[in-house]
């Protein structure tokens, strides 16, 4: 009987352990999100797709991807749209510029990254991570050194950095971890 006491506190202090070790866990998106530029950016964007409640490290990593995909798509369309109204021969060769990053590298990106995260290269997933990142940071310049800045690109363009972020990030902790 004098083992009780002594087990019942083991047990107590094993349970209130395991309890506070499940609360200073970060989750997964704020684990990725709080390494990359615009943390509550990340978060809001991630969060909005309801794959990311219950989605790994590696899982957040094909998220971004797949949400860069999209978002690619829909910024070379609001591209087009633009370069349809656009009068202004330096904003059209600007947005010619942007539309081709987005056409082709940004795609171009996603796909490398998808392979190398598929074949757990996570250096080369990071390089494709930078590259996606790069397409939203050049497009911005281009339009912001252009004779017309055209702020409607511009969200588009953090994201597309954002993604490209959350693609090192996702790499980076799969290589370390």
């Amino acid at each position: 009987m004098a083992h009780f006491p002594l087990t019942f506190f083991f047990l107590l202090v094993s349970v209130l352990m395991l309890s506070l070790s499940c609360v200073t866990a970060l989750d997964p998106v704020d684990e990725v999100c709080s390494r990359t530029r615009n943390p509550s950016l990340c978060s809001g964007t991630l969060r909005s797709d309801p794959r990311s409640a219950t989605a790994t490290i590696t899982r957040l990593g094909y998220l971004a991807i797949d949400l860069a995909l999209s978002h690619a798509a829909t910024t070379t369309n609001k591209i087009n749209t633009l370069l349809g109204r656009a009068k202004d021969p330096g904003l059209k060769n600007s947005l010619r510029f942007c539309q081709v990053e987005y056409v082709s590298y940004a795609k171009l990106a996603c796909r490398k990254a998808f392979i190398f995260l598929n074949q757990r290269d996570y250096s080369g997933s990071n390089t494709q991570g930078f590259e996606l990142s790069e397409v939203g940071s050049i497009c911005e310049r281009k339009l912001v050194a252009g004779p017309s800045y055209l702020r409607q690109l511009t969200i588009d363009n953090w994201k597309t950095e954002l993604f490209g972020d959350i693609i090192v990030v996702v790499s980076a902790l799969l290589k370390n971890g």
